[in-house]
């Protein structure tokens, strides 16, 4: 048994990223999911626990801060990843490979790594949304999408900086930032209180702009599954199939917030807003 687990841990291990392979913190799984399963403890159990005989706590201008930001943070990133991939990187929209003999020698590539790298710690980061939920006691906000989404969010850093980062998931990693900037651009204003709040009546197209991004992402991580570029197919059907979870998971969220207004959880949605 302990041979077979060896044969499988020494195959996995001989699929790594070379350029990545030595990397610090995102790249060790003894770093990574202590901090998820930490996360999801946390969230759920310890910190509920913690609050449990507490008032809430006024968060609000740190609320302001970290949405002004994070929404600065995304929009450098959103910069530098178009830069260094589409613009000047020579990347195909359609469909790019990676080269894991290139590293330090191409800087286009090498920065995309370290950007990668870096931008882990900002998906960490956003931690902080869930934290400053269980300060003000909105457990219902904690919902199941929340909780998945930010795990497998930073999970997703892990295991492509661990075995293939840069290539095809370039588009989400242009994407992804962008539609940030638009999301905390929205939450730092609702922040502002209930004078520009008044104003703020597009939340509803927030979560179409991430439906819309699934779909986007989805289908361009497939590309790879039937059309041969160099980018490994694994990797392609990992990326594909959890677009498709987290569409699902967002439709349904759309669905019961704003097609059944009624349901409990389209009331409590619409209030975040409110408790701001």
């Amino acid at each position: 048994m302990m041979s077979c687990l060896g044969k499988v841990h020494a195959y996995v291990s001989s699929l790594r990223d070379p350029r990545t392979t030595n990397w610090s913190f995102h790249t060790d799984a003894r770093f990574v999911f202590p901090v998820l399963l930490g996360y999801v403890y946390l969230v759920k159990v310890g910190g509920p626990r913690w609050m449990q005989n507490r008032e809430p706590f006024d968060v609000r201008r740190a609320i302001l801060v970290y949405n002004a930001a994070t929404a600065v943070v995304n929009g450098y990133f959103c910069v530098q990843y178009l830069r260094h991939s589409f613009l000047s990187g020579g990347y195909s929209l359609f469909c790019q490979g990676i080269d894991y003999e290139s590293g330090v020698e191409e800087v286009h590539t090498a920065t995309i790594l370290e950007l990668n790298w870096w931008y882990t710690w900002v998906r960490i980061a956003d931690f902080a949304d869930t934290f400053f939920f269980l300060a003000r006691k909105k457990y219902s906000q904690i919902s199941y999408l929340h909780v998945v989404h930010h795990f497998l969010v930073v999970f997703n850093s892990w295991l492509f900086i661990s075995f293939g980062s840069d290539g095809q998931p370039l588009l989400g990693l242009c994407m992804n930032p962008f539609v940030h900037v638009v999301m905390y651009s929205y939450y730092f204003l609702a922040a502002l209180g209930p004078s520009v709040r008044k104003y703020l009546s597009w939340k509803r197209y927030l979560t179409q702009l991430q439906i819309a991004q699934f779909v986007v992402l989805t289908a361009h991580m497939a590309i790879p599954l039937f059309y041969d570029c160099g980018y490994p197919r694994p990797l392609a059907l990992i990326g594909a199939a959890q677009g498709l979870l987290g569409l699902a998971l967002f439709i349904n969220f759309y669905a019961k917030t704003y097609v059944s207004p009624s349901n409990r959880l389209g009331k409590n949605s619409r209030q975040k807003v409110k408790d701001l």
